[in-house]
């Protein structure tokens, strides 16, 4: 729940017209959260990617499938792991960008609540001393809004600075990057899907059911729209996020 603002500094704020900056550390949460989601779907994903190459050697064996091995595990530990990886780095940042704006407003609150009872003091003053007192109320509603313009300033830049463009704005090209269906592609022309399926040397140790690896082929080519439904759901919540 996003930090909420004593009674008294509500009414002083409302009185001087002044506003409140909205910058909702909540949402800044809450996309920490789908961050983490998006990165669960595809590490399951991936998961069960590499289930289905292994599953191959029941029905294909060869040099060529040695190869597939070694290449998918070169390339998904390139692209998916490195893009898991990135995922929870940038929802801890987010999340200790979160802590930050609770701070940033919290000290805004203290300083705003010694000025609302310095004001209500002035007011009371301003009466009993027939309004000789009205000049210090001028120089608190100065501070006032001098500490909220502050505040704001202080909020954008950070959420626009170390939020969107150190932190989201590089994991979304980094999301394209990884589901760009370069392992899987490599994956499937090793599979014969895209190329030829020629495989193994003369002499050396070869067998392939074809009805079974084609299977085999269409389970991994579902896995990788899978990863790209993923990536889509995930840049569509990145394109539409608001901090407010």
């Amino acid at each position: 729940m996003a930090i909420e603002l004593p009674e008294q500094v509500v009414s002083f704020l409302q009185f001087i017209g002044v506003n409140w900056p909205n910058i909702n550390e909540d949402k800044v949460r809450e996309f920490g959260s789908h961050v983490r989601d998006f990165a669960q779907k595809v590490d399951d994903t991936h998961k069960d990617s590499t289930a289905t190459i292994k599953q191959l050697e029941d029905v294909y064996q060869g040099a060529s499938y040695e190869a597939l091995l070694a290449k998918w595990g070169q390339m998904s530990d390139s692209h998916m792991t490195e893009l898991v990886n990135a995922c929870h780095v940038v929802a801890d940042a987010l999340d200790i960008a979160a802590d930050t704006i609770v701070a940033m407003k919290v000290e805004a609150i203290a300083e705003l609540t010694v000025l609302a009872i310095t004001f209500v003091a002035d007011q009371a003053a301003a009466v009993a001393t027939l309004g000789l007192a009205e000049a210090a109320e001028a120089l608190v509603i100065e501070a006032a809004e001098k500490l909220m313009d502050y505040l704001v300033q202080q909020l954008e830049q950070y959420i626009i600075g170390q939020v969107i463009e150190a932190a989201i704005n590089p994991l979304v090209e980094t999301v394209g990057k990884a589901v760009s269906g370069l392992v899987f592609q490599a994956a499937e022309s090793a599979l014969g899907v895209s190329a030829g399926g020629g495989g193994g040397r003369a002499g050396e140790s070869f067998s392939i059911h074809p009805e079974a690896l084609q299977a085999r082929a269409e389970k991994l080519h579902a896995h990788a729209r899978t990863v790209a439904g993923h990536a889509a759901e995930f840049e569509t919540k990145a394109a539409g996020a608001s901090f407010e």
